[in-house]
């Protein structure tokens, strides 16, 4: 690690993955195969749930960028119950750590609609790399004929699209509220109040993904970051923010209702404008049938701040609303532009292939940055 990426602030156990990930760069990568995994998960979810649960029906589930996923059933008697296996690759698109995961969604639980979570292994002792376990939820996260694989161009039936936007706006809004500190958040630093510490750590973090994975740079991350560093905002109050709120991140069912929040592994403590900057990021917008740009595919963008602003009880600062919307756009063009050609070259990960192509679109997220600074051209 370099003397200015050490000097780089940032969260305790988002170094400790990182540093992990260094030192797992310099070994050799084997995909584990279903045998291997269906014996592991009996082993852990015997100590876990009983010594007479049996594992059964592992498959790999579809997608998965960022961690290796597994759907298996856990047989206990007569009952059978339904689970998702994360287990983390030997490079991921975003490093995180399963410990954080767990906790959000134990922290989470019961106010707002998540998997609940079963058990982890943040160390990586029974699978050489850390992992977690959470029940499997029913839901979907696109209309049945959608075709999108990410989040980017989702869109929602018409006739359950304000039920749902409403959903997803009161949710975020009750996960901000949730009262942290009854919380078990031990693998979490807590930024102070009224500091700029929440968004120099989440700056920090995004920056040393940066200098340890780019392989030359790019002069409008370079820029971008230069730019968020002197216009770092203090946070007036702090929260539980999902840091990956959007179209694709949650199930529904067809009643319109949110079945489950998923993909907590970007969450931390911060300021709450973070998780509103990410919702109105025009790269998760797309176009309804009237011809208006509706964020996330949901609403369009002041009826969405509107409604989040009644219900929090308090007024978006729209200034820092767009320091969040461009670090948000630095964060995807790191993942994209920078970490994804890293892992293509390496081929430590389950989905070698898939980074060339996340690479390839890495432009248009680089070309998004540089409109959300205004050093291009307008969106269409």
């Amino acid at each position: 690690m370099s003397e200015s990426t050490q000097n780089l602030r940032v969260e305790r156990t988002i170094d400790e993955c990182l540093r992990a990930r260094a030192e797992r760069r310099r070994r050799s990568y084997r995909i584990a195969s279903g045998e291997e995994i269906e014996r592991g998960l009996e082993r852990w979810m015997r100590d876990e749930l009983g010594t007479g649960v049996r594992v059964e029906n592992v498959s790999r589930a579809p997608g998965g960028a960022s961690k290796e996923n597994f759907f298996f059933d856990c047989v206990d008697g007569e009952c059978r119950r339904e689970m998702l296996f994360r287990l983390d690759p030997g490079e991921s698109i975003v490093e995180t750590h399963r410990l954080r995961e767990f906790q959000l969604l134990r922290a989470a639980e019961g106010t707002v609609a998540v998997p609940h979570a079963i058990a982890v292994d943040g160390e990586g002792t029974r699978f050489e790399r850390p992992a977690m376990v959470m029940a499997k939820v029913e839901g979907r996260t696109q209309p049945a004929l959608g075709e999108t694989t990410s989040g980017v161009g989702i869109g929602y039936e018409p006739a359950i699209r304000d039920e749902l936007a409403a959903d997803f706006v009161d949710s975020l809004v009750r996960l901000h509220a949730i009262d942290w500190r009854t919380k078990d958040i031990s693998a979490f630093d807590v930024p102070p109040p009224g500091t700029i510490d929440a968004a120099a750590w989440t700056l920090n973090w995004w920056d040393r993904v940066y200098r340890e994975d780019h392989v030359e740079e790019h002069p409008v991350i370079v820029y971008a970051i230069e730019w968020l560093r002197r216009h770092l905002p203090p946070a007036e109050r702090i929260a539980i923010v999902h840091g990956d709120y959007r179209n694709g991140n949650f199930l529904y069912d067809d009643r319109a209702r949110m079945t489950a929040i998923l993909d907590w592994e970007l969450g931390h403590l911060g300021d709450p404008h973070e998780d509103l900057g990410w919702i109105v990021n025009h790269l998760f917008t797309m176009k309804d049938e009237r011809g208006r740009r509706l964020c996330c595919g949901l609403l369009e963008r002041e009826p969405l701040i509107e409604r989040y602003e009644r219900g929090a009880g308090w007024k978006v600062d729209r200034e820092r609303l767009r320091f969040y919307e461009i670090l948000n756009n630095l964060k995807l063009a790191v993942i994209t532009h920078t970490t994804g050609l890293r892992i293509a070259r390496g081929k430590a990960t389950h989905l070698a292939a898939s980074m060339s192509l996340i690479h390839a679109f890495g432009h248009r997220y680089v070309t998004e940055l540089a409109r959300a600074l205004g050093i291009a051209g307008e969106r269409s």
